[in-house]
């Protein structure tokens, strides 16, 4: 039942702003000083090097759908800023006309090999959230590869027993994906598995699935740009901030600030100077958050909750719009107008639903 009435509720708000568009009034609503106010911080994942955006089209787009937003966003006349000029412009009321920044996070090799090539093109200036561990050690992203691969393998039966245990030979149907995929996350933290121990699990689930695993290695899918890489980026303008070493957050101060330190410490062999804006790895975010990321000096903060960014706005919990190859043309120029922002929407989580706009902010 939520699911249609998700369903309903987006494809009314897709028709409502098709409407806006062919009336012109995102253009209205471009040109006003309510829109003037607001900084839209817009959020990327990946861009596809095969077939990634097929496996999971909420976080990997085409190449050809990031060029079209980056055109969309020229033809709309909207200032692209550097996050940390936009934050200090938007909380001194200094915001240029349609001002728009641009962030990726974790810092895939695809954006080194495909997105960053795109953005140059344009002259606008980026951040990657760059998460270290795995830039560090080279492999593939255990999580996100586990799943690539039960996907690569669907329509197949799977036994492995030493790792599915009782559940013995699952088909790769929804629910058999779903099923593995748990049990393959689950896995490694009950028998401690290190960074290497779990890319050989992964070569074990490739060679049962058939799947060559040698040439996923080989055009590095689902891999983060290594640390030299990030460097050379880093140099040539792109601002890298800061998203956890481990891609995690913990409940616990001492091991939540030791993820940023140690994330932090990466950075500081690529960047001029210290980085101080931060993104909160998989939108997860709770008030407790708040004091610690404080403490360590943290400029600005960004969630996964869709809105558009205003002075009422704490500077640790600013909203973003992520962006997928699932949005249409009319979506995108309504949240580049703000307009977007206004129409009800089901709110992603309650972990993050509640920290959007305060009731009453202009």
């Amino acid at each position: 039942m939520k699911g249609d009435e998700t369903a309903v509720l987006r494809a009314a708000r897709l028709a409502l702003l098709g409407t806006l568009g062919a009336l012109g009034l995102d253009e209205v609503a471009l040109r006003t000083r309510w829109r003037r106010n607001r900084l839209l911080i817009l959020g990327y994942h990946g861009v596809a090097l095969d077939d990634e955006h097929q496996w999971d089209p909420t976080l990997y787009m085409p190449a050809r759908v990031l060029r079209r937003r980056l055109q969309l966003i020229h033809e709309a006349g909207c200032h692209v800023l550097a996050l940390d000029d936009a934050v200090r412009r938007l909380y001194d009321g200094e915001l240029p006309p349609r001002s728009v920044v641009l962030t990726f996070d974790d810092g895939a090799y695809d954006f080194y090999a495909r997105a960053f090539p795109i953005v140059e093109t344009f002259g606008y200036p980026v951040t990657v959230y760059l998460t270290t561990f795995y830039a560090e050690l080279n492999r593939p992203v255990y999580d996100s590869m586990a799943s690539y691969l039960v996907w690569k393998g669907r329509g197949r039966v799977l036994r492995w027993p030493e790792v599915l245990g009782r559940h013995g030979d699952v088909a790769l149907t929804d629910d058999g994906r779903r099923l593995v995929r748990e049990r393959l996350w689950r896995y490694p933290v009950e028998h401690g598995l290190s960074g290497r121990d779990k890319d050989a699990l992964l070569a074990r689930l490739a060679a049962r699935l058939e799947v060559d695993y040698d040439d996923i290695l080989r055009r590095r899918l689902l891999q983060l740009m290594t640390l030299s890489e990030a460097g050379e980026l880093a140099r040539r303008g792109v601002d890298l901030q800061l998203h956890t070493h481990r891609h995690r957050v913990s409940l616990e101060e001492a091991v939540f600030a030791r993820e940023v330190g140690d994330n932090r410490e990466r950075l500081r062999r690529l960047r001029a100077s210290e980085a101080t804006h931060f993104c909160y790895p998989g939108g997860v975010t709770r008030r407790e958050f708040l004091p610690w990321l404080r403490r360590s000096n943290i400029a600005s903060a960004t969630t996964c909750a869709p809105g558009i960014a205003s002075r009422r706005h704490d500077r640790l919990l600013l909203p973003r719009y992520v962006d997928s190859a699932e949005r249409s043309d009319a979506e995108f120029r309504g949240w580049l107008a703000g307009v977007a922002a206004l129409l009800p929407r089901r709110r992603q989580a309650e972990a993050i639903g509640q920290f959007l706009e305060e009731p009453g902010a202009p």
